[in-house]
């Protein structure tokens, strides 16, 4: 989390040497300002394979300008993704801006994956939106990433069949016994039977996961613009278990993870805000984590039947140890950081690492969502007095003192003449 904040510190930063100059008149106080947003739904990897899923981001500025993306379907994003190049299909994104192209809030998915993700990854819907503007002098941005269904089939039969069945019922009966606070041999029989079952499957949807959708938006109401992110969670299953008949075969030969799997998970929703005051500059945020509930089925019940074991933030938890079905949580944790006029929230996402033993397991990141903002408070210096002007002249041109000049040299002439003549 420390590694987040750091982060977004930069983005910070950046954001405040981005801030543009001239934004608004020159003879009265005003704010300069950048926020940037961003939430993930998901990050998966299997081996060195994988995707971003349900991706949102925001920018604005001051200028006033904004810009927004909404993703369903990118490669493995880094720490900092830059909106203006993202390695994301074309057919799941929408990009917008102000000025420019305004976008859309209707949504744009497809649910196809490169390979060889492809071949083990069932996606049903990758979807986004955005759409950017500008409201009563303010720049705002809305973006959305979601995906609807996403199902990882991997050999759990073919693993089961070459790992010893004796040591595995052992492991797993001591694994399960202390959760389910049944005696161990009710626990190895009941493991024996899903064995079987399981084992009768070649291949099968060893996990699925339901998504919420992510959110990025940048909105300013009443002298206040802020950046809000948000990831809205998932439900992840892993391994589903037929249900089996009084002889111990199983009724189907499908199962739903979600619904009747040996490890549920649940995870919550994450959201980081930040917002600036366009009076004051005073910046500040907020963070909330998702938390992370794991719920493991009690095998020794025909029924579907669950233990839960919250995972408190910040904790980890490893269910299911020394098997091949080992899942480790890490729960997620958030953190704010604000001084004077800039501010950044992280809600880090909850990690998963299922199925350590079947090829290597699957590795994913849940709801992740940050915020920055930067502002700057500026007030323009007094204009320069300029030195009075002298006034204009005005009427017509004054004749009284060429007219006696005159008439005094007039005089003088005729006193001479006579003096003359005398």
């Amino acid at each position: 989390m420390k590694r987040t904040i750091a982060t977004f510190s930069m983005i910070a930063a950046v954001i405040a040497m981005a801030i543009p100059a001239g934004a608004k008149p020159l003879d009265k106080p005003y704010t300069e300002y950048a926020l940037s947003g961003e939430a993930r739904a998901l990050e998966l990897a299997i081996g060195d394979q994988g995707v971003s899923l349900g991706v949102a981001l925001s920018r604005a500025d001051s200028t006033p300008s904004a810009i927004g993306v909404g993703a369903g379907q990118c490669t493995l994003l880094g720490s900092d993704a830059d909106p203006e190049n993202l390695p994301c299909t074309d057919e799941t994104t929408v990009k917008s801006r102000f000025p420019g192209t305004p976008g859309s809030d209707e949504s744009k998915c497809a649910g196809a994956l490169p390979e060889p993700l492809a071949s083990l990854i069932d996606l049903k819907a990758a979807c986004g939106s955005s759409t950017s503007g500008l409201l009563k002098n303010s720049p705002f941005t809305r973006n959305n990433g979601k995906v609807g269904h996403l199902g990882v089939t991997l050999p759990i039969g073919t693993v089961l069949d070459n790992v010893p069945v004796k040591p595995l019922v052992g492991e797993l009966t001591e694994t399960l016994s202390p959760i389910l606070d049944q005696t161990p041999a009710v626990v190895q029989d009941a493991v024996d039977n899903v064995l079987d079952l399981v084992t009768g499957l070649a291949e099968t949807e060893a996990l699925a996961i339901n998504l919420g959708p992510s959110t990025s938006n940048v909105t300013s109401k009443n002298g206040v613009i802020t950046v809000d992110s948000s990831s809205a969670g998932a439900l992840i299953g892993l391994i589903g278990i037929p249900e089996a008949g009084v002889d111990g075969t199983a009724i189907s030969a499908t199962s739903d993870p979600l619904k009747n799997g040996l490890v549920i998970i649940e995870v919550g929703t994450s959201r980081a805000t930040a917002s600036l005051d366009e009076d004051t500059a005073q910046a500040t945020s907020a963070a909330s984590a998702a938390i992370a509930t794991i719920k493991v089925r009690d095998i020794t019940k025909p029924e579907p039947t669950y233990v839960t074991i919250p995972v408190p933030w910040g904790e980890t938890v490893t269910v299911l140890e020394d098997t091949p079905a080992e899942t480790t949580i890490v729960a997620a944790d958030s953190s704010i950081q604000e001084d004077g006029n800039s501010a950044a929230a992280a809600a880090d996402a909850v990690s998963i690492h299922a199925l350590k033993g079947v090829n290597g397991g699957v590795s994913l990141a849940f709801a992740r969502a940050t915020a920055a903002v930067q502002g700057n408070a500026v007030k323009p210096a007094p204009p320069i007095k300029k030195a009075p002007e002298p006034l204009p002249l005005t009427g017509g041109t004054d004749l009284i003192f060429p007219a006696l000049s005159l008439l005094l040299g007039a005089g003088v002439v005729l006193v001479l003449r006579r003096k003359v003549s005398a």
